[in-house]
């Protein structure tokens, strides 16, 4: 699928394996259990445990679910070597060509390929393998992959090149430049090879080898049956799960706390921002205030006439000049007041450029003559003789002009 270009190879096998060699007897089955583990690209030997039953397998690995692989040995298997060149090119052709008499419904049968064109065909019933199956399924145990024989031991390929051979408890492997001369049966007792920088007991060198093999896939191994194949497809499918599971869950927890960072700086930062809105808030509607008493007092004043170019001294030193003896002036009024109608809430108001005269006379004619004296003023643009009346006492005014000025 897609994804295989791009999950490295080290995330589809488990760090550490149980490899699992079932030696089966006339009179017992031996388990002979060798735990590997990879640690910095280096391949640590944990432990190796000889086991009369598969009820004896640690509880550390069947509790880590670390996988096993298997290797079925002893009585009941059967294998060959053969020459591929001869045989043909497929495994099916190879099969048919050495063992045309065995029916492949009812053996599993391995073909192992060494460089050399030579390897080797190794079968087992059915039921045997599935009976070990069935067994660690019920132990819940995930087996990775199937190894049938001692031809399993081609796992350990790269560790063998300085071997001529090697004795086993039930074989002589006899070996050339680290490929596989002869195996033949041959009773030895048990001793400590050194494989490299590992030493371990003979009896335990075919589980090693398919320890090994899972970590390196130095072994060429095709089966005549998918239900092998199958086995190790699945373990691979399952890793490439649990590696996008962790990926996914992975990516989800990196966005989770990047949106956690920022939620918290931005947060801070509108906490911050709103603090600081609550008091500029405050101001500007103070300086609304301000500014709107600002704008009614300037009205007031402009109004009022108090900002435009008027002389109001010079304006009434030149009135006063023109006043008759006649007449006697009670008040002059600059910028008088626009009288409202009573009940209306309004700002005082001013007529700009005006000037209201009262006074008292007798003789009209003296007040149209004062009233033509100030037309001719230069300061003056119109007046308006507002009201007359007789008045014999003189004590209300009974003349009111009304001057605008330019």
């Amino acid at each position: 699928m897609f994804w295989d270009k791009w999950i490295p190879a080290k995330y589809l096998i488990k760090n550490e394996i149980a490899a699992l060699e079932i030696n089966i007897s006339d009179d017992a089955v031996t388990y002979y259990l060798t735990h590997l583990k990879t640690k910095s690209n280096k391949l640590e030997l944990e432990g190796t445990h000889q086991l009369k039953s598969l009820d004896e397998i640690p509880a550390k690995i069947l509790k880590n679910k670390i996988p096993f692989v298997l290797v079925v040995n002893g009585k009941g298997i059967l294998f060959k070597k053969v020459t591929l060149a001869e045989a043909g090119a497929t495994p099916e052709q190879i099969i048919q060509a050495n063992l045309p008499a065995v029916s492949a419904s009812d053996f599993y049968i391995q073909l192992v390929e060494q460089e050399n064109g030579t390897g080797f065909l190794s079968l087992c019933r059915k039921e045997i393998i599935n009976n070990y199956l069935d067994n660690l399924k019920f132990k819940k145990a995930e087996v990775a992959q199937v190894l049938i024989g001692i031809p399993s031991l081609l796992g350990l390929q790269a560790l063998l090149g300085n071997f001529n051979q090697l004795k086993l408890p039930n074989y002589a492997v006899e070996l050339t430049n680290g490929l596989v001369e002869n195996i033949t049966p041959e009773s030895n007792e048990p001793a400590v090879l050194k494989l490299e920088d590992t030493q371990i007991y003979s009896n335990f060198v075919l589980s090693f080898a398919s320890g090994f093999h899972y970590f390196t896939k130095s072994l060429q191994a095709t089966y005549s049956n998918p239900e092998l194949e199958e086995i190790t497809k699945k373990h691979i499918q399952n890793n490439r799960l649990k590696f996008c599971t962790i990926a996914f869950v992975a990516i989800a927890f990196v966005i989770a706390v990047t949106n956690v960072l920022f939620y918290t700086t931005y947060f801070d930062q509108n906490n911050r921002l709103e603090t600081e809105l609550g008091v500029y808030q405050g101001k500007y509607e103070q300086i609304n205030q301000l500014l709107n008493e600002y704008q009614k007092k300037k009205d007031l004043i402009e109004n009022a006439g108090i900002l435009g170019k008027n002389k109001l001294s010079e304006f009434a030193d030149k009135i006063a000049l023109t006043i008759p003896e006649e007449v006697v002036l009670t008040e002059m009024n600059f910028h008088p007041p626009i009288e409202r109608e009573e009940g209306v809430d309004s700002l005082l108001t001013f007529e700009s450029n005006k000037i209201i005269l009262r006074g008292n006379c007798n003789k009209s004619l003296i007040i149209n003559e004062w009233v033509n004296v100030l037309n001719l003023q230069t300061f003056i643009k119109e007046v308006v003789l507002q009201k007359f009346a007789y008045n014999n006492e003189g004590i209300l005014p009974n003349f009111e002009i009304r001057i605008e000025t330019k």
